[in-house]
């Protein structure tokens, strides 16, 4: 990063796109600070020799060319979209190169005290916890798997005590909840009626330490399970043990545990499970480390190194770990929707982790356990920013849940479902945001088989493109392309055999605002589908999605920064 806020290559001049060109001027810095002072200046280059500097609208390093006398830059740290060429080809082969969980697209349930969720009422009896568990349930409908996974988890998680078994909670503060078989039985209702089977992050409960004072914390070592158990028995006695489809143990503990001391608390869980279910066909699965968190420098090798520790521990103690979890911000905004450079460091993570999984534990899945848009420092619920609620947002998440699977990992759990400004649905009225649309498309059209597409196209980062087996249709393909440009651009896919029908479902920004927030376009709360805006019906039931009937089969008109989902039939792919 350099003066006026830039950041700089070195021996690269981008080509074309001037807006204005500057004489005799002094250095970079200040050809960056020219730049920052036109609002129309997103990219520049410095000729040092001539002393020059061009200032340019619309061009980035997919322009670009050597030159050592050139320092070229853009405005910020995430460049955005550069303009693709009018006509981008997408090619798509038979080939799967990763599987996912059927149920990939899951959502989380924060019980954090600042995500409300112990002042929202999620019994079936309440009408807005009927409402929350309605739009859940299509969701999971519309998943492959016929529900979803609902990570029931977040920081607030490690600091709860059970109220069961004789249990005392203690007084309520920051650091201190009491989850009673009340509360508890309301959660396992709504995780029903939502059509969802439930990863539990089961607590650690290291909020005594914190009640001590606020000075050295000392957490305890090894895991007393009691609590858990009586818990557990309880529920298993209710009958309601069916929806559990695994457990955690402890949330972003990396900075109070070395791996091998969360591994080893594991295998006390293991052991727990074993003795609570025999019958191995029934037991719920193992899911962890859980740690925090990835962000936006990247891949952190410390933690890495952390994970690595939990997993060579973890098979030296023979525990069963059925997927090995992350957390990850990378935090993605209103400067970055629409920047290739900012989407990538998702696709670097994934290709670090699941490298790091499969050379130490091969078969087993990496799972994003807890991925949103922004992390800590959220407001209270509110409607004065809705900063990540808003179109602009599914353009990284659309993009990011592609990115992972096709990098191998197994699920994909949006933090949050509600709760403060960036859930999948607004957190005081439940009204469904863009997330919560791009998920139930997702659902609707990408299968568990991940295919290999890219684009064929120079100078095409703009674009960007995935395919799966489609789901619900045996033999077709789902190609998601996404257009991080200003302008549109006709994308045509080469697939092997022709289509014979081609369904396609846009997402696409409205320019009208809503009563949630008096903002359009990107940062705007609604999205339409083909055009339609998507919203309730009068009854508060989720409309079924209708698909758009392509007349031109395998081509494809992409709006400007907009997502689709396309479908097409009878090119019975072998993969699929």
């Amino acid at each position: 990063m350099g003066g006026g806020g830039c950041t700089f290559s070195e021996g690269e001049e981008y080509v074309g796109n001037d807006i204005k060109v500057v004489e005799q001027v002094a250095a970079k810095d200040a050809c960056c600070a020219l730049c920052a002072s036109l609002s129309a200046c997103k990219f520049f280059t410095y000729d040092k020799r001539q002393k020059r500097c061009s200032m340019k609208s619309e061009n980035a390093p997919d322009t670009s060319r050597p030159n050592p006398d050139c320092t070229s830059g853009f405005i910020g740290s995430n460049p955005p979209a550069p303009r693709p060429p009018a006509e981008v080809n997408v090619a798509v082969i038979d080939r799967a190169v990763s599987t996912t969980e059927e149920a990939y697209a899951c959502w989380n349930l924060d019980t954090s005290r600042n995500r409300q969720f112990f002042d929202r009422n999620l019994s079936q009896a309440d009408p807005l916890g009927a409402q929350l568990a309605r739009q859940a349930a299509a969701l999971g409908s519309a998943n492959q798997a016929g529900y979803s996974i609902l990570r029931f988890g977040g920081t607030g998680n490690d600091y709860l005590t059970y109220a069961v078994g004789g249990a005392e909670c203690p007084p309520q503060s920051e650091y201190n909840e009491c989850l009673n078989t009340t509360w508890w039985a309301n959660t396992l209702a709504f995780t029903r009626a939502a059509k969802a089977k439930m990863v539990f992050g089961l607590s650690l409960n290291t909020g005594h330490d914190r009640r001590a004072g606020r000075g050295l914390l000392q957490f305890p070592q090894v895991w007393n399970s009691s609590n858990a158990r009586a818990l557990l028995q309880w529920t298993i006695k209710q009958g309601s043990d069916d929806l559990l489809f695994g457990f955690e143990l402890g949330n972003e503990q990396n900075s109070k545990y070395s791996g091998a001391t969360i591994a080893r608390n594991f295998a006390i869980l293991h052991n727990l499970t074993v003795e609570l279910w025999p019958d191995k066909t029934r037991r719920p699965r193992l899911i962890g480390p859980d740690p925090h968190s990835f962000k936006q420098d990247g891949v952190e090798a410390p933690l890495i190194d952390w994970m690595e520790d939990f997993m060579r521990t973890a098979k030296e103690l023979e525990v069963p770990i059925y997927a090995v979890t992350h957390h990850e911000y990378i935090e993605v905004d209103s400067t970055s929707f629409t920047s290739p450079n900012k989407l990538d460091v998702t696709k670097v993570i994934a290709v670090a982790v699941n490298a790091s999984v499969a050379s130490i534990l091969p078969g087993v899945q990496a799972w994003a356990g807890e991925v949103g848009p922004h992390n800590g420092g959220s407001p209270p619920c509110d409607h004065t920013t809705m900063r990540w609620a808003n179109f602009g947002d599914s353009l990284w998440y659309a993009d990011a849940m592609a990115a992972k699977a096709r990098h191998g990992y197994g699920a994909f759990c949006r933090q949050d479902y509600i709760g403060a400004d960036y859930g999948l649905v607004d957190c005081s009225t439940g009204t469904p945001l863009p997330d919560f649309w791009t998920a139930l498309v997702w659902g609707t059209t990408m299968g568990s088989t991940v295919l290999d597409a890219s684009v064929q196209t120079p100078h095409s980062t703009a674009i960007r493109a995935y395919a799966h087996c489609a789901a619900h249709h045996k033999g077709a393909v789902t190609v998601l392309l996404i257009n991080l440009a200003s302008v549109a651009v006709n994308v045509s896919l080469t697939l092997p055999g022709a289509s014979d029908s081609q369904l396609e479902f846009h997402l696409e920004q409205v320019a009208s605002s809503s009563v949630l927030y008096n903002a359009t376009g990107l940062l705007g709360t609604k999205v339409s589908l083909n055009g339609q805006l998507l919203q309730l019906e009068g009854d508060g039931k989720v409309p079924s999605l209708q698909g758009m009937q392509s007349l031109k089969t395998d081509v494809v008109h992409l709006a400007a920064e907009s997502v689709a989902f396309v479908t097409l039939s009878n090119h019975h792919f072998a993969a699929c």
